[in-house]
């Protein structure tokens, strides 16, 4: 009886913790910032310079921002990673800095942040993103 009891709580344990995935839908949208198009941005104080990017992606609507994922992907060097997209850098004449890339979003939009931790005015070159949103 008890090996019956235990098998039975193991199937509605199993039964209760699957996701039926048949209506998951995954969607795929690329973008691209060309060098010329980043936004120059400061702190309400005027200071820590980054830069932006805004894309509408009316894909993403109030169903997917409360109960979808949403991720983006930085294409580099012929692979992509997920963001945030952290970098340590030295120039030429050995000084250290990190450029971060990360992003947010809401329903109808997505915002991609370029900050160097010098916060050095140096535009940001040509980059090109994957987002992917998966929703029910």
């Amino acid at each position: 009886m008890k090996k019956a009891f235990i098998l039975l709580s193991i199937a509605i344990f199993a039964i209760s913790c699957t996701t039926d995935f048949d209506d998951t839908k995954i969607k795929t949208i690329e973008l691209k910032v060309n060098s010329n198009e980043w936004v120059e941005n400061v702190d309400k104080d005027g200071i820590n310079l980054y830069y932006s990017s805004t894309f509408n992606v009316p894909e993403i609507t109030s169903r997917v921002y409360s109960e979808g994922i949403v991720n983006v992907y930085i294409t580099y060097d012929n692979s992509q990673q997920i963001l945030p997209f952290v970098r340590h850098n030295e120039n030429k004449e050995g000084v250290l800095w990190t450029r971060t890339v990360d992003f947010d979003y809401s329903v109808g939009d997505i915002k991609i942040y370029v900050t160097n931790s010098d916060f050095f005015k140096d535009t940001p070159e040509t980059m090109t993103f994957r987002v992917v949103l998966v929703y029910q």
